[in-house]
């Protein structure tokens, strides 16, 4: 017992002296200085009348299994896409309810949801768009974003006709 108790006030000890300035917010980036990506998201067809949140998500790393879709490896949410809008311009660093920095990322998709609530379940999520290199339509693009700068050109076509394929564990 005694042992543990020591493990325990080791751990606070090292959390405590690492916490700078406790619990003050960290200081506001000047928009020019944070990074991030912007880019157009062009939808055509008809869409599905059931979906209920369309939101632009970015991972680390690739979705290989159902698995991989996790709050650890989702990097970036966009803000709602507003219901049948044909066009829709972002910019990452005012649009996202999970900001993203500076870092290299393997996929950059549009995912729709027919559940009425968020959820971070797979099964509730299919992908409309994804971002892939410029004459690419099979394997997503990577994107990397480095230190203090805006990205741009980031666009992604969502064909409700013609859907990308669906990563694992999903509709």
């Amino acid at each position: 017992m005694k042992k543990i108790f020591v493990i325990l006030v080791l751990i606070s000890i090292l959390i405590l002296s690492n916490c700078g300035g406790g619990i003050e917010p960290e200081p506001e980036i000047p928009k020019e200085e944070r990074a991030g990506f912007s880019g157009t998201i062009y939808f055509k067809g008809e869409w599905n009348p059931a979906v209920k949140r369309t939101h632009l998500v970015v991972f680390k790393d690739p979705l290989n299994s159902a698995a991989d879709f996790n709050i650890f490896n989702l990097k970036f949410v966009s803000l709602e896409i507003p219901y049948e809008t044909q066009e829709y311009s972002y910019n990452s660093t005012d649009s996202a309810y999970v900001p993203i920095s500076a870092g290299e990322y393997s996929y950059v998709a549009v995912a729709q949801s027919l559940a009425e609530e968020l959820s971070l379940d797979r099964k509730d999520w299919f992908v409309a768009g994804v971002y892939y290199a410029e004459g690419d339509t099979i394997n997503p693009d990577r994107l990397v974003i480095p230190e203090k700068t805006l990205i741009k050109g980031i666009d992604i076509i969502c064909d409700f006709d013609n859907p990308p394929p669906q990563p694992p564990g999903g509709f």
